[in-house]
């Protein structure tokens, strides 16, 4: 009786363990994300980052001069994120400068 027990305990868990994983899977929409190369009203070319929802994320602060040089802007941001670590910093006060 214990081993049938530890048996559907076990078989529970697994259960259990297998839909949390898969829930959490679903919830991070599955869709692709999109970086956006944009010609804006000054003739220059700007990038956005949307998530797969669609979500604005990031986009270049500065306009490029051609659209390979925005794609090539996005391209190493794409670069500098893969590898890039998280740093906490706190804002400058006027006694610190």
């Amino acid at each position: 009786m214990k081993k049938l027990a530890l048996v559907l305990a076990l078989a529970a868990a697994g259960f259990f363990v297998t839909t949390d994983s898969t829930e959490a899977q679903g919830k991070k929409s599955g869709k692709q994300g999109t970086i956006e190369l944009i010609e804006s009203k000054d003739g220059k070319y700007r990038f956005s980052v949307r998530d797969g929802d669609g979500k604005y994320l990031a986009g270049s602060p500065v306009g490029h001069e051609t659209e390979k040089e925005a794609r090539e802007a996005a391209e190493s941001l794409k670069t500098v994120i893969a590898t890039a670590k998280f740093v906490s910093k706190k804002a400058a006060t006027d006694k610190d400068k």
